[in-house]
């Protein structure tokens, strides 16, 4: 049995390798030429030429700088306001002696200018705190400085209330006296009308501040025309809606506890805090019966400055009648 299906096997396989070899043949005697389609080309792409896009850029426009333009200096000397500039250097030694060499004035605190040497002048301006002008008079005493206010302006300071330096070589200065300055006796009167009388009894003759972080505090001298002291007169001092007066000046005593009997002649003081209190204070020259209520304001009002590093202000005055 095992032996009959060993020899179908065989069989079989001997008609499979028939039908294969004689398909094979077929297969290589055949011709493939004509099987193959032929591929039709595809024409090429050309693009078109086109006009450029050209991107113009915004443009932003840019600052141009300013030329700086020099700006004329005005020195002492005017040999030098065109020599050309030179090394600051250089300079400073040269500025430093002369600034020596010069002869200055400097105010501690604001003053009046006036148009000549005395108080019957009239006030043409202040000096500022702190500001140094060049002195180029004096009068007979040295009691008054002729300062340059400007190139073509001049004016008088009162020696007493202003610092000066080099003073030694000032020249004398003779300045005719007002029109409403007194006759001396025998000269005939001119035929001018009489001087006009003071808008106010009492009128300020200099004021500067002074340093002194511990209290708030104004003080100073009365006097008249010819420099006598005035005693009890009142001064008060104003901040807004806060006002106080002054003990009468002199020792005229005040009170029960005799407040100011110990002041010099002439002399007040009004010590309002024992800080320093900024604001813009007012002096006035006040009538009063009772340092309360005011029956008359005497004086002009006089602004002063107090600051936290200024603090004390002292403030003279000058009774005209």
């Amino acid at each position: 049995m095992k032996a009959r299906y060993w020899s179908l096997a065989i069989v079989l396989l001997l008609i499979n390798y028939l039908i294969f070899a004689a398909l094979f043949s077929q297969l290589m005697q055949s011709d493939f030429t004509g099987a193959y389609a032929t591929r039709t080309p595809v024409p090429t792409f050309t693009p078109a030429p086109v006009e450029p896009f050209i991107i113009i850029p915004t443009l932003t426009p840019v600052p141009i700088e300013p030329t700086p333009t020099a700006t004329l200096v005005v020195s002492n000397g005017d040999a030098q306001s065109n020599a050309p500039a030179s090394n600051p250097a250089d300079q400073a030694p040269v500025a430093a002696a002369q600034a020596a060499q010069q002869t200055q004035l400097v105010a501690p605190g604001s003053v009046n200018i006036r148009s000549g040497p005395g108080l019957n002048f009239a006030v043409i301006g202040t000096l500022s705190a702190n500001t140094s002008r060049p002195v180029v008079g004096r009068n007979a005493d040295r009691s008054w400085w002729q300062i340059k206010i400007s190139e073509n302006e001049l004016g008088w300071v009162a020696s007493s209330v202003v610092q000066t330096s080099n003073t030694a070589e000032v020249a004398l200065v003779e300045v005719a006296p007002p029109a409403n300055a007194p006759i001396p006796a025998g000269q005939p009167a001119a035929s001018n009308p009489a001087p006009e009388k003071p808008k106010y009894q009492y009128t300020p003759t200099g004021w500067y501040d002074d340093t002194n972080a511990g209290l708030t505090r104004f003080l100073g001298d009365i006097k008249d025309t010819s420099g006598n002291p005035i005693n009890g007169v009142f001064v008060r001092a104003s901040c807004g809606h806060y006002s106080t007066i002054s003990f009468p000046s002199g020792p005229t005593g005040w009170g029960t506890r005799n407040e100011s009997s110990d002041w010099p002649a002439g002399f007040y003081d009004i010590a309002v805090d024992d800080r320093p209190v900024p604001c813009v204070w007012v002096l006035t020259i006040v009538d009063t019966d009772d340092r309360q209520t005011v029956k008359g304001e005497l004086s002009e009002a006089i602004p002063v400055e107090i600051t936290a590093d200024k603090s004390v202000i002292v403030a003279n005055w000058q009774k005209n009648w």
